[in-house]
């Protein structure tokens, strides 16, 4: 197994993060500059894995491998068991595959952990969690739309949806989903497909996606629900204001906002979630 040491501007960093679609990092080192990190790979994996970092840094205009090292596999496994604490984002807690939630107070999703993931630690998924139990009904279907590790879809089914259709374009991202919703004993439609690929209506349809995502698909997620259409991923007041233009142009009102900030100590960068329905 090959451990990659990659340097990035830390402003850029959950940026990269969003781009990477739920991959596992480990942060060696952060400051207002710069953020060290490593990415775990299996040997044969190397090669795929640093090509789609190094697509994503074209894409942003900065980043470098700096470090290339072997590591025992057996104590990279145990490294990640000793790093990842339970997410508390009411009503839920978000706690790794090996552990087992004896409380009643929040509701528990089990996630795999391994090369890709989603922890549930981004403030986009923070955002989209928080919003689900104001607007998923019992017996509601769902679509969650670019689901990545599905945290999103069984969330929803959680809460009583009755149906979850869960899409991605990536392959690796559909068996991530697959996983997590069978260590969460929940049945959800797990499908590689794009969302224009997607012919049925839902209550609500999710979105946790970057910008220039929205700007191909927005068009067809709003035709796509019936109740709700809930979205993050939206970094600052440009993007914002984007994305408020394109919900206009698709006669969408919202009917919530809410933001959070990237960094504690950068409380004007702000990642914000919208909740939509259609006018009257």
């Amino acid at each position: 197994m090959k451990k990659l040491i990659y340097t990035i501007p830390t402003d850029l960093f959950e940026i990269f993060l969003v781009e990477l679609n739920g991959y596992g990092v480990e942060i060696l080192n952060r400051d207002e500059n710069e953020t060290v990190f490593a990415i775990y790979a299996e040997d044969e994996d190397v090669d795929a894995v640093k090509d789609m970092v190094f697509e994503i840094f074209e894409d942003l205009g900065s980043g470098e491998l700096i470090l290339e090292e072997e590591v025992e596999e057996k104590n990279w496994e145990e490294a990640w068991k000793e790093g990842i604490e339970p997410i508390i984002i009411p009503p839920f807690i978000l706690i790794p595959e090996w552990e087992v939630y004896e409380g009643n107070e929040y509701i528990p999703i089990k996630l795999k952990i391994g090369m890709a993931f989603g922890t549930g630690q981004h403030a986009t998924t923070q955002i989209m969690l928080s919003l689900l139990p104001k607007y998923i009904q019992e017996g509601d279907t769902v679509l969650d739309a670019g689901c990545g590790s599905g945290v999103l879809a069984i969330a929803a089914i959680k809460l009583g949806a009755s149906k979850v259709v869960a899409v991605d374009i990536q392959k690796e991202a559909i068996e991530e989903c697959k996983t997590n919703a069978w260590e969460n004993q929940v049945e959800i439609e797990c499908k590689q497909t794009s969302v224009d690929e997607i012919d049925e209506t839902f209550d609500v349809v999710l979105a946790n996606i970057q910008i220039d995502v929205f700007r191909e698909v927005f068009d067809d997620l709003a035709k796509k629900f019936k109740k709700y259409l809930i979205v993050s991923g939206i970094f600052k007041d440009k993007e914002k204001e984007e994305l408020l233009q394109m919900a206009e142009r698709n006669n969408l009102e919202v009917i919530e906002e809410t933001s959070k900030p990237e960094d504690p100590n950068k409380p004007e960068d702000l990642w914000y979630g919208f909740v939509f329905k259609q006018k009257d």
